[in-house]
């Protein structure tokens, strides 16, 4: 199975963005997206709200709507993740993960070939919390 989550660490700054726009009562129409996206432009730059400036989806209205203005998303860490997988007797086969991050990981963590361990790749992403910016992209299959 091929599974598809949102990471807690990476969504960070989008949490501060989601937070600042609540209270600032913005709705989701086109103008109130318009708006904010020009209030995000005018945070100072050590704002972590700031920081979703830097998605591709930020620049059009529909795709910031998703972004910034969804009613509900759940995001997960990877001990989660490591606790549904042992909970349900599933097996992770490895991450769908860009080639140079699976190159680094695998220099930092030699002792594990297979790049599977959940705790290092934890270890992992708090060092790099950019990581997993776009999901947790990962296969699973029952343990044998």
């Amino acid at each position: 199975m091929h599974i598809g989550l949102y990471s807690e660490l990476a969504r960070a700054h989008i949490v501060a963005a989601r937070d600042d726009l609540a209270r600032r009562g913005y709705g989701a129409s086109a103008d109130d997206i318009r708006r904010y996206r020009q209030d995000i432009l005018a945070l100072d730059d050590a704002s972590p709200a700031k920081a979703v400036a830097w998605s591709d989806d930020f620049y059009t209205t529909s795709n910031c709507r998703d972004l910034l203005f969804h009613v509900q998303e759940h995001r997960f860490t990877l001990p989660q993740i490591k606790n549904f997988l042992a909970d349900n007797g599933l097996e992770l086969l490895g991450f769908s993960i860009d080639p140079d991050v699976l190159q680094r990981y695998r220099e930092q963590f030699p002792d594990d070939p297979a790049c599977t361990d959940l705790d290092h790749w934890h270890e992992f992403e708090q060092q790099n919390p950019r990581t997993f910016g776009r999901m947790y992209q990962f296969v699973v299959q029952k343990q044998a």
